[in-house]
């Protein structure tokens, strides 16, 4: 199923599916911001990514003894997720544990996505909840996509993305598998604020970022449309487009990382939240199409 918000600015359509932000279209112009899901090139638009980001060593990890599989970024981006809030510019939807999710995690767990739409920005709140009697280790991440050009405006080389002040992040370096290595190198910034976008940065995967600053804009000088993502507290931000030099760039808030090689146990996983019984973990972040 297919939700609506609306108002004098945008609309912007959701999916029940993943909890998915499938398209967000300007009133002023009918620029469409996000990008369309060509499976040509990437067939998703905007999956959150539950409870894990990225992958675990070899597909799987080991709780009490048991092995259980996990995909790669979990089992949220193909979930079908409930409606509990629905209005003309605010939704909540959500998935809980059952049958089916204790197949890959043995938690008892509620993970609830709240959009709010305001003016040419929409709020969206994260929030995972341990409803069982143990410890609960989960983490999320988002995984927006935006077409590029923007209106149709420009080349792909003609955008960039700007960082809301200066900084110098370092760069997470992957192993051959695309494990976290966990080493770290300096990344270099265009003026300490800019990534300036071409096809060859994503011929082998993208670049993940750590210790930078808090938004992100993505825009051109050739354009009068752009997009900001304020990631609040994400250690990690993502920058990702397919290789086949398509016409779309995703920026990746993530609360967690690729699992180390070698590395299988839930309990001895890095970057993952350590909820108790009864215990929540509430992140947000925000989209402003301008």
């Amino acid at each position: 199923m297919i939700y609506t918000l609306k108002n004098d600015k945008l609309t912007v359509k959701i999916s029940d599916v993943g909890a998915e932000i499938v398209s967000a279209v300007s009133a002023a112009d009918g620029c469409e911001y996000m990008w369309q899901a060509d499976p040509a090139f990437w067939g998703r638009t905007a999956p959150w990514l539950f409870p894990v980001c990225s992958a675990m060593y070899e597909g799987k990890y080991t709780y009490r003894g048991k092995t259980y599989p996990m995909p790669k970024h979990g089992f949220a981006p193909n979930a079908t997720f409930a409606a509990v809030e629905v209005s003309d510019t605010a939704l909540t939807l959500e998935i809980a544990a059952n049958e089916r999710t204790k197949a890959y995690y043995p938690f008892d767990f509620r993970f609830s996505v709240r959009y709010v739409l305001t003016g040419d920005t929409l709020c969206c709140d994260l929030t995972v909840a341990n409803e069982g009697e143990e410890m609960m280790y989960a983490t999320l991440g988002g995984h927006p996509g935006f077409q590029v050009p923007l209106g149709g405006e420009g080349e792909y080389t003609d955008y960039y993305l700007e960082f809301s002040e200066p900084c110098y992040p370092d760069a997470v370096v992957f192993t051959e598998q695309f494990y976290d290595s966990g080493k770290r190198a300096p990344y270099l910034l265009e003026g300490n604020r800019r990534f300036r976008l071409s096809h060859e940065l994503f011929r082998v995967d993208g670049v993940f970022l750590s210790g930078m600053a808090r938004r992100l804009t993505l825009k051109s000088d050739t354009s009068a449309h752009s997009v900001t993502v304020d990631y609040g507290d994400a250690p990690y931000v993502g920058i990702w487009s397919s290789a086949k030099d398509a016409p779309y760039v995703c920026v990746e808030p993530w609360y967690g990382m690729a699992s180390f090689e070698g590395v299988s146990a839930i309990e001895e996983k890095s970057q993952m939240f350590r909820l108790g019984a009864g215990e929540k973990k509430a992140v947000q972040m925000t989209i402003a199409f301008q």
